[in-house]
């Protein structure tokens, strides 16, 4: 199973960064067996791929906040975060839960690069309040936005309309905006897609 989450990371130099990652998690019940063990796959070229290869430590960030998604994968953002309690790479402020990290096997031979980690602590902060279509949708627009070089235009313009239903139909101000900022960063790359008419405000129902 991979699960989406913010890895946080330090550089030797101590600046922070914050991106996107897809967790692979062993087939275990976590209800009976507590995860220990978890894999990244990543790409060389990188900032998360220097820092974990360099310092060896990160932090899993879980939110269902999907404007942090969209702009630590496409802006480059460094959203609020706080010190960590057992690894040097800092958590998100506002991350449900944290799981912080030790490398414990880094395969730079194979690409994507394995790594291996072992949960050196880990903290709940927030329970779940409920799953909404438009984060998923917003999520799916927004890694199709990272391979934008790789992935067939068309393919993205084809995707679009149901993606902005679904946003439309079932998002807040969160995901509205999230999902429009996913839009202008295509834009900017020339691939046009249409946006959500959106003034910071969620109409009435």
């Amino acid at each position: 199973m991979i699960l989406e989450t913010i890895l946080s990371s330090i550089s030797v130099d101590g600046i922070v960064n914050f991106a996107p990652m897809g967790m692979h998690l062993p087939d275990t019940d976590p209800g009976r067996s507590p995860v220990k063990r978890i894999v990244f796959r990543l790409y060389p070229g990188s900032q998360t791929y220097e820092n974990l290869k360099a310092t060896g430590q990160g932090v899993i960030n879980f939110t269902d906040d999907v404007l942090v998604f969209v702009e630590t994968a496409l802006y480059s953002g460094c959203p609020p975060f706080v010190p960590s309690q057992k690894v040097r790479p800092p958590s998100m402020a506002h991350a449900r839960t944290i799981w912080e990290f030790t490398v414990t096997c880094f395969d730079p031979s194979t690409e994507p690069a394995f790594l291996e980690g072992k949960i050196e602590h880990r903290e709940q902060k927030g329970g779940f309040e409920g799953f909404c279509r438009a984060q998923g949708a917003v999520l799916e627009a927004a890694i199709a936005a990272t391979r934008w070089q790789w992935l067939p235009i068309g393919k993205i313009i084809e995707s679009w309309p149901l993606w902005l239903e679904v946003v439309e139909k079932t998002g807040g101000n969160r995901e509205q905006h999230a999902f429009n900022k996913v839009g202008n960063f295509l834009g900017e790359k020339g691939i046009q897609v249409p946006r959500i008419p959106w003034d910071g405000r969620k109409a009435s129902l």
